[in-house]
């Protein structure tokens, strides 16, 4: 298996177009976060879409458990064109076709091809990438990803609110278009397969006694699943508040400024001064604290309303690029089957976070599910003392 895995060699321009692609991707994932339950509320008549994540992230759960396949009949460049040409076909065909249940399917694809371009694009800047550098590189594609993230929400919501979702819908198709022309021209070359099959029965094995693994992985399903409350939930919220989707993709855009001012300094900070747990720890009160803030409030002040989502946000990017620096560190590159596994938080989240929220949404208000995203964050303070601490620079 060793002389499978990292026979990569660095190769700084395919990581330059990866980089752009980065960004691109970011912006065009971004366009549609924080409307998407909008329209499967308009296509569905219903408030309760919940089902629709659901569905979504079970099917993407088995493609990613089983994406090495794909991988190594078609190879990682191959399926990354593949993937951006489906996301293009659909969304022409969401702006042609007018039908309620064709038009939910569509998008629901769309959610599993988007993390599906994601996770491959991952894997081809590893092939370009060497260890020595990699806390460097991922870093800065994070950022680049990030920076692409920030800007969207305001255009999206300015888009929506002046020519309807179709709007949104073919700026998508013109960034993918982009995203595959780039991709085509640019990083063709890179079309590593695997050769192996990887062992869930040995996996898990490994996993039992890796305590601080499960638990960074429990880590990493609640920052997900306080991700997909609040991105299904939160606008849906807001316009029931009275709010506008300009006023929401202003709120939108201040949250997220931590994502690019924070994250970077914090990976610094728990290298050298305190260690990831520490941080996490306390981002995760941080987050809690702020959530019910949020179901508490009955302001509708753009203003008082962004703060207290920038609060949650600075919990919740420390936790994201600290999650991710701890399992890095407890792993090293031969444990592919581990990064595999540690992908799936997301999916799982996504599928526990609709079919938690249907429930209670059949017996309490909306502005529950911030309490329940607040529980969970809470409740999360346990696995995060159970981590055995990476230590910092200034510790050892």
């Amino acid at each position: 298996m060793n002389n499978l895995i990292h026979q990569e060699k660095l190769n700084y321009k395919i990581i330059f177009f990866v980089n752009v692609i980065t960004f691109l991707m970011g912006f065009s994932t971004a366009l549609l976060t924080y409307i998407t339950s909008a329209y499967f509320k308009k296509t569905l008549g219903t408030e309760n879409i919940a089902w629709t994540y659901l569905v979504a992230n079970i099917i993407l759960l088995i493609i990613l458990l089983n994406i090495h396949h794909f991988v190594r009949i078609i190879g990682k460049t191959p399926l990354f064109h593949l993937i951006n040409v489906c996301k293009v076909s659909i969304f022409v065909a969401l702006i042609l076709i007018n039908n309620t249940f064709a038009n939910t399917f569509f998008l629901m694809i769309f959610i599993i091809f988007d993390v599906l371009a994601w996770t491959i694009l991952s894997m081809i800047l590893e092939s370009c990438s060497i260890d020595k550098d990699s806390g460097k590189i991922y870093g800065f594609n994070f950022t680049l990803f990030n920076a692409g993230f920030i800007i969207a929400p305001i255009i999206s919501t300015n888009l929506l609110d002046k020519f309807g979702f179709n709007g949104v819908f073919s700026l998508v198709i013109i960034m993918n278009t982009i995203i595959f022309l780039i991709a085509f021209f640019k990083i063709k070359q890179v079309n590593h397969r695997y050769t192996q099959k990887i062992n869930f029965k040995a996996l898990f094995k490994k996993l039992s006694v890796r305590k601080d693994i499960l638990n960074i992985f429990l880590v990493s399903i609640s920052l997900r699943f306080f991700y997909a409350l609040m991105v299904i939930y939160t606008p849906l919220y807001l316009l029931n508040k009275g709010l506008d989707w300009s006023q929401i993709g202003v709120i939108f855009t201040i949250m997220l400024i931590p994502f690019i001012l924070i994250q970077y300094p914090a990976g610094l900070l728990a290298d050298k001064k305190f260690g990831e747990k520490e941080i996490i720890f306390i981002s995760f009160i941080i987050m809690g604290v702020a959530t019910i803030i949020f179901y508490l409030t009955d302001s509708v002040e753009v203003t008082t309303l962004a703060i207290i989502l920038l609060f949650s946000r600075i919990g919740a990017a420390l936790i994201e690029i600290l999650q991710s620096s701890y399992f890095y560190k407890r792993i090293d590159g031969n444990d592919i089957e581990m990064i595999s596994f540690f992908q799936t938080a997301k999916p799982i989240a996504y599928i526990l976070a609709p079919a938690i929220s249907s429930i209670l949404l059949i017996f309490f208000e909306m502005k529950s599910i911030f309490i329940l995203s607040a529980i969970i964050s809470f409740a999360t303070l346990y696995p995060v003392y159970k981590l055995v601490d990476n230590k910092s620079e200034s510790e050892m």
